[in-house]
């Protein structure tokens, strides 16, 4: 589809909020842009992964509360993966488009889907809050995993439903300009108004409503409830504090979770409502007859601005609802620390199998004996020391001992095999059986070792 210059620049671009402008911005505008949208995806993707891995390797981080978190941390990195490289490079080349028709949809689609994945994820959040501390009986039915599971599968259904018929209107146009093409990718379908007020309406005032309203009331409920209220300890434990200090200092605690309820939907207002603003002002502003050039260079800084606070979004969730959070602190640490201690092992134990390998290259050929005799006779040797005539016994009567050694094994093997099973209590792992020969008890390990060494030595 061509368009000519002016009417694409009055149509909205995609999911980055941007207009097609045809023009390349100044190195002031677009070095200080690049190095906060790089420090935006580094911070991003780190936090969100971490919150992953933290939440998906311990067990005990596997409540309802946390999976809600593992779905907002999934949605921020497509969010981040899909967005940001795009607008950087839009950033340095505004005259082209790298992907075709196809992916400009796709990626549309994907990001739309995460954006509203995100905001329904943070609403459900709110309202697990919500019931957790203002209806703690209903909390015991609404917070189980099964549950939680099946809200977070109908959160991302609905969000893919709702930004299909956005995504529908993408695609790449271009004209020419000067012998050169310009493309980029944009809303290009007619009759989109409604479908983004509507998305605006549904993703934003309406979760923004809810969530105003539930934190106000979870701030009212801590306000006034005993949990925050000074409580004398027991008399077990006042015996530490004198004349029964209280446990909890009302005043520092409720500040403290007023603070972060006032954060987060500050957080969630800032971050969303330049976009939504932006993408309302690029659809409805081309209906003006005269804009004038202040309207324009408003226009440009709110695209700028909130281009910026709808990635800081993804990166300042993970702070806000998790490493803020002194559980999440405390698994974080220990997933580092089992992390740090595997590598550590894993180090360790191919340094000693390199320096083993290296001192049986270097150490001299021994006798070829045979292995089992070889190691008896080295354990044996504390047991019983040959007298002096055993040393000029003939070698004869080492193949006799070596034959009823041998036969006296093979018996307690098959005695052993046939007594004891690996599903025993006093069965030993699959992987010790492959490294250790069948062993006696330790009592007759002994006894028959210094017989050995009796015979050896010339003992009847």
């Amino acid at each position: 589809m061509d368009l000519d210059e002016e009417d694409l620049q009055s149509l909205n671009e995609t999911n980055d909020t941007q207009s097609g402008f045809a023009e390349p911005e100044s190195l002031d505008v677009i070095v200080p842009l690049s190095v906060i949208y790089a420090i935006i995806f580094v911070t991003g993707i780190l936090g969100n992964i971490s919150t992953c891995v933290v939440i998906g390797r311990n067990r005990s981080m596997h409540t309802a509360t946390n999976f809600y978190l593992f779905s907002l941390a999934i949605s921020d990195l497509l969010l981040l993966i899909c967005g940001l490289p795009l607008e950087v490079h839009r950033l340095w080349n505004p005259l082209s488009y790298p992907l075709g028709e196809a992916l400009c949809i796709t990626v549309g689609l994907i990001s739309e889907t995460s954006a509203n994945a995100t905001v329904l994820t943070i609403t459900a959040f709110t309202v697990e809050r919500y019931i957790a501390i203002c209806r703690p009986f209903m909390s015991h039915k609404m917070s189980k995993l099964s549950r939680a599971v099946r809200y977070i599968i109908a959160i991302w259904i609905c969000a893919l439903c709702s930004a299909v018929p956005q995504a529908m209107q993408f695609g790449v146009v271009s004209y020419k300009e000067n012998g050169q093409t310009i493309s980029a990718c944009t809303v290009k379908g007619h009759g989109v108004h409604q479908v983004f007020v509507i998305s605006s309406f549904v993703f934003f005032v309406a979760p923004m409503s809810l969530i105003t309203v539930l934190y106000a009331l979870i701030g009212l409920k801590l306000h006034t409830s005993r949990v925050l209220h000074p409580v004398k300890k027991s008399s077990v434990e006042s015996g530490d504090r004198p004349n029964g200090t209280p446990r909890y200092r009302n005043g520092a605690s409720q500040r403290r979770v007023i603070r972060m309820l006032v954060a987060v939907a500050l957080s969630f207002f800032l971050c969303w409502a330049p976009f939504h603003v932006q993408r309302l002002i690029a659809i409805y502003g081309k209906n003006l007859e005269h804009p004038t050039d202040t309207f324009y260079k408003v226009y440009i800084v709110l695209t700028y601005v909130s281009g910026v606070l709808y990635f800081l979004s993804t990166s300042i969730n993970p702070f806000l609802y998790n490493i803020m959070s002194n559980k999440f602190r405390n698994a974080f640490k220990m997933t580092l620390s089992m992390w740090c201690s595997r590598r550590d092992s894993t180090r360790l134990e191919r340094t000693y199998s390199a320096l083993l390998a290296q001192r049986q290259r270097a150490a001299p050929r021994a006798v070829q004996r045979p292995r089992l005799l070889r190691r008896l006779s080295t354990a044996s040797s504390q047991l019983c020391v040959a007298p002096p005539r055993a040393q000029s016994i003939n070698r004869r009567n080492l193949s006799v001992v070596d034959e009823e050694i041998e036969s006296h094994w093979l018996w307690k093997q098959r005695m052993t095999d046939a007594s004891d099973s690996l599903t025993s209590p006093r069965s030993i792992s699959n992987s010790s059986l492959h490294e250790l020969d069948p062993e006696l008890s330790g009592e007759e390990l002994a006894t028959y070792l210094y017989q050995v060494n009796c015979n050896i030595g010339g003992k009847t």
